[in-house]
């Protein structure tokens, strides 16, 4: 299959720019510390470029990566972290991976499905019961032969899925328990088509912004709110400028940890494997510590003054209920036509889920 591959745009170029100083002078929290003394020079240095914080469940599970990788290769393979957007944003560093200037990357569903079209679908409504659901999903048979798929489509292999978690959405108008308290509400989305559908279904009136501009935006009043998973709002103080949050978990954001395809392919196979175990490892380290910190992080808004609401299964229908048409509007576009066959295979990581049978933060079989 022919690969899409993106023009260097004049960003792409400065990025280039910024890798190579930042490599030079070691930038990056975790950069140098990749060869073990008496090792020897490592024979494979990977750059990984993330989004968020140090302290974000996400960078800890590069962090880990990074010390399994170093470990069962025997400083073979050496990682460069380069967190909190210094090689520029997702999609940028996206870009980067893609052409081989970095060989590692981290971001959302969205940023991934600017890619290619194989991962539009994971935008839809209530599609998932459970992160554990999504995972095993995504672990799956099916979702292995659409990873690979996707690699050889874009030169962006997903070796794995962390997560952001189920988006929250957040207002200072009024408290959210139903889709008629969302009537007129300006909320920001991502530039996703399939998002600006589901909220506007709910009643809202969606406006795709970029994610620098949020803040300053519920600030200054231009949107009433906006929808996150809960450690977004907790690194970036919404408190101060919103006053209800309400888990309505309309959709699952996955966050693809992608390695540029021909980079990985030219390992050894040892060191792929070496590769890939860490990452699934990183991966169900990352999850243990997401799955803490966000029930903390509902906690920790309220101790901040917000008006949490926590819905139940029960409590979601009616959103669900409105958001059906999503479904039909998405066939109409034509871009999935194995819809069906996912959805299936969708279903059936729910029902192992529901019945107890997933391991309930990894979903891995029990």
């Amino acid at each position: 299959m022919k690969m899409k591959r993106k023009k260097i745009t004049i960003i792409s170029l400065l990025l280039m720019i910024m890798l190579v100083f930042a490599t030079m002078t070691g930038c990056g929290n975790g950069g140098g510390t990749g060869g073990a003394g008496g090792e020897g020079a490592p024979e494979f240095t990977i750059r990984f470029a993330g989004s968020v914080p140090e302290d974000h469940p996400i960078t800890q599970g590069h962090f880990r990566f990074q010390e399994l990788v170093h470990y069962y290769s025997e400083g073979r393979i050496e990682v460069l972290l380069f967190p909190n957007g210094q090689m520029g944003s997702n999609r940028e560093f996206y870009e980067q991976v893609q052409l081989g200037n970095l060989q590692m990357g981290e971001a959302g569903a969205v940023i991934l499905a600017n890619f290619t079209d194989r991962f539009l679908f994971a935008q839809l409504p209530f599609l998932f019961d459970s992160g554990a659901a999504a995972q095993h999903f995504l672990s799956s048979e099916i979702g292995t032969n659409l990873r690979r798929e996707i690699a050889e489509e874009t030169n962006l292999y997903p070796l794995v899925f962390f997560e952001n978690g189920f988006q929250n959405i957040t207002n200072s108008v009024r408290e959210i328990r139903t889709p008629e308290d969302m009537q007129g509400m300006i909320i920001r989305t991502q530039e996703n088509a399939t998002l600006l559908e589901i909220y506007s279904a709910m009643g809202a009136n969606p406006m795709p912004m970029a994610f620098a501009e949020l803040f300053t935006a519920m600030q200054l009043g231009t949107i009433d709110g906006q929808v996150n998973p809960i450690m977004v709002a907790v690194h970036g103080n919404y408190n101060e400028v919103q006053t209800y949050m309400s888990d309505v978990y309309a959709v699952y954001d996955a966050v693809s940890i992608v390695i540029n395809y021909d980079f990985y392919r030219s390992l050894p196979d040892d060191l792929r494997a070496v590769v890939r175990r860490a990452a699934e490892e990183a991966r169900d380290y990352h999850l243990h510590v997401n799955a803490r910190e966000s029930e903390a992080g509902y906690q920790t808004m309220v101790e901040r003054g917000m008006t949490v609401t926590r819905m139940s299964h029960a409590d979601r229908e009616p959103f669900r209920q409105v958001t059906a048409s999503v479904y039909d509007w998405f066939r109409a576009q034509g871009l999935e036509p194995r819809l069906d066959e996912l959805i299936e295979a969708i279903a059936e990581s729910n029902r192992l889920y529901n019945e107890g049978l997933l391991d309930p933060v990894t979903g891995s079989l029990l």
